[in-house]
């Protein structure tokens, strides 16, 4: 994880005690977005492969894929699909509660 985020969750952390909230859907998000980025990351360097090398792979720029890595920019499906034939890899990607029941779209 990155110190910049360590940072933010830390501020998050202060902000909703001061406020005396639980928590905040727009902070649930941004963790969300900023975890994805962080995912994204991990899998680029353990492969060996740099934004650039990612990016003109995927047909995005070098800065869009900063942005995303670093969870500023939320990548359509198309395009998580295009970074992840850069990559090399096929994500996996799972909406809604993770105790509810698990059903594939797409087993035929």
């Amino acid at each position: 994880m990155m110190a910049g985020h360590n940072t933010w969750r830390t501020l998050r952390d202060k902000r909703l005690q001061e406020a005396g909230v639980e928590e905040h859907p727009e902070y649930t998000r941004a963790l969300r977005d900023m975890d994805l980025g962080d995912r994204l990351r991990e899998v680029r360097v353990a492969r060996n492969l740099t934004q650039a090398e990612v990016a003109a792979r995927a047909g995005i720029s070098q800065p869009a894929l900063s942005r995303i890595e670093l969870g500023g920019g939320i990548p359509t499906l198309e395009m998580l699909d295009r970074i992840g034939r850069a990559m090399g890899v096929r994500f996996t990607i799972s909406v809604g509660e993770e105790e509810a029941e698990q059903i594939d779209l797409l087993a035929g």
